[in-house]
C-alpha cells in the first residue's frame, strides 16, 4: 500500500501563511467569531481568489518568481520554490561562487607592508624622474634591491627583541 503523496509548492505554503495570519489577526482584534468569520472566508472560492491575487501581486512588487520545481525547471533569476515536495532533487549553481580569500596573518600583513616601502625605495633609487629605468637596470634589479632593502630592514645587528628581553628578565 503506497500513500499518497501530496506535492506542496511555494504557494501552498504562503497561502497557509496568509490564511494562519490573517485568522490570528482578526482573533486578536475581533475575538473568536471574528477569527472564525474570516477562516470561514478564506476557505471560500473568492478568499482564495483574494488571497491568490495578493501573493500575486506582492511576488511581483518583490522581483520574485514562484515556481514549482518538482518537475525540474531552468531558474535564471531569484526565485521562491520549494525543492524535495516530489522525492529527492539535485540543486547544482551552473557558476560557482567566488571563495572568499583567507585572512591574512598579522605577520603576513607586516612582511606585505615591509616589502612594499622596500619596494618603493628600489623604485626611487633605481628609476630617473620620469619614471624611466636608469641605463643599465632593469625590473629584476629592482626586486633584487627590494627584497635584500627589506631582509635589511628587519632585526638590526645586536638588537634584542622585546620578546627576548622580557624572558630573559624573568
Amino acid at each position: 500500500m503506497h500513500e499518497a503523496v501530496r506535492l506542496v509548492d511555494a504557494r501552498t505554503i504562503l497561502r497557509g501563511i496568509a490564511v494562519a495570519t490573517a485568522t490570528v489577526a482578526a482573533t486578536a482584534v475581533g475575538g473568536p467569531v471574528a477569527g472564525a468569520e474570516v477562516a470561514a472566508f478564506m476557505a471560500s472560492p473568492p478568499g482564495r481568489k483574494l488571497t491568490e491575487a495578493v501573493i500575486d501581486q506582492t511576488a511581483k512588487e518583490r522581483g520574485v518568481v514562484l515556481e514549482d520545481l518538482a518537475t525540474g525547471g531552468f531558474v535564471t533569476q531569484p526565485t521562491l520554490g520549494l525543492t524535495g515536495e516530489a522525492g529527492p532533487e539535485l540543486v547544482l549553481p551552473l557558476v560557482s561562487m567566488p571563495k572568499p580569500k583567507p585572512k591574512r596573518s598579522k605577520s603576513a600583513r607586516a612582511a606585505d607592508k615591509k616589502l612594499s616601502a622596500a619596494f618603493k625605495e628600489a623604485n626611487r633609487r633605481y628609476r630617473k624622474k620620469d619614471g624611466s629605468l636608469r641605463a643599465g637596470r632593469t625590473q629584476s634589479d629592482i626586486a633584487r634591491l627590494a627584497h635584500k632593502l627589506r631582509k635589511k630592514n628587519g632585526t638590526k645587528k645586536g638588537q634584542v627583541r622585546k620578546t627576548a628581553r622580557r624572558a630573559f628578565e624573568k
